[in-house]
């Protein structure tokens, strides 16, 4: 346990899933960031710099969301009905300790 983890009365560390769940969310905020600048920046080398960086983020993310499909950590082929149910059971996990 870390130093800050130890201050915060934090026990338990983030997991890996924690974390891909967390980089995926801000992968996701970046591409829409990046996609919205790409249609509103007028100068055109402005343009091009940006959209290779969209470009950029969009195979980063699939690379991502690739690694959390093959670990089990991303499951977006639920039912709303199994994604509900496999959110209680988690939530459930955290105040039972």
């Amino acid at each position: 346990m870390g130093l800050l983890n130890m201050l915060m009365g934090i026990e338990n560390p983030l997991s890996d899933q924690d974390i891909s769940s967390d980089m995926l969310k801000d992968s996701k905020f970046a591409l829409i960031s990046l996609g919205r600048a790409v249609t509103e920046v007028a100068n055109p080398q402005l343009k091009l710099l940006i959209l290779s960086h969209l470009l950029t983020a969009v195979k980063q993310h699939h690379q991502l969301s690739d690694l959390a499909l093959d670990k089990d950590w991303y499951k977006p082929f639920l039912s709303p009905q199994q994604q509900v149910s496999a959110d209680m059971r988690m939530a459930q996990n955290l105040t039972n300790g």
